[in-house]
């Protein structure tokens, strides 16, 4: 049995925000993808959970460093 994939793109604008996507750097990156949590914390109220994790990740790297 002969097995074939291809890719194919919905839109121009798909293919446009791929390509724009790769041309960012691994920095700009991160800093959006902490911009979008933060929002998302807000947005959702999860201020509470989220500082509560943020002590645990505080003791790990304590621990680990």
């Amino acid at each position: 049995m002969i097995k074939e994939s291809r890719v194919t793109y919905k839109s121009e604008a798909e293919i446009e925000e791929i390509n724009f996507w790769k041309s960012k750097s691994f920095e700009e990156k991160i800093s959006i993808v902490q911009v979008l949590r933060e929002q998302y914390i807000v947005f959702f109220n999860k201020r509470d959970k989220y500082a509560e994790s943020r002590k645990r990740l505080r003791r790990v790297y304590k621990i680990i460093k």
